[in-house]
């Protein structure tokens, strides 16, 4: 028994607006246009891959966090027991204890 011809219309519709939402995704694309202004200033490699060359931009741009400071294994401020903000030897860099890592060299 065939569908009426509504049905069979809304069902068509129905395909054809799934298929257009899935074809960008389908190809790599993406309907971000914030990660496209992200890749603008990179590399084709960093923006083909998404890769993490356009998310570090983008931490870098907003000021919270140092690009140096991104780099696996640094430590942002080298002298021991200084602040990552004031990075001056000499005054208490944490009035508060917390655990130690690797990266900053305590022993504990």
């Amino acid at each position: 028994m065939p569908l009426p011809r509504r049905a069979a219309l809304a069902v068509a519709a129905a395909l054809l607006v799934a298929v257009a939402v899935a074809a960008p995704r389908a190809a790599g694309q993406s309907a971000d246009p914030d990660r496209w202004t992200a890749c603008a200033a990179g590399t084709v490699e960093e923006c083909a891959g998404g890769g993490g060359g356009a998310a570090r931009r983008e931490l870098w741009g907003s000021q919270y966090i140092s690009y140096d400071a991104m780099s696996r294994g640094r430590v942002p401020c080298s002298y021991r027991g200084a602040s990552y903000y004031n990075c001056r030897p000499g005054g208490p860099a944490n009035p508060y204890s917390r655990g130690c890592s690797h990266i900053t060299r305590c022993r504990g």
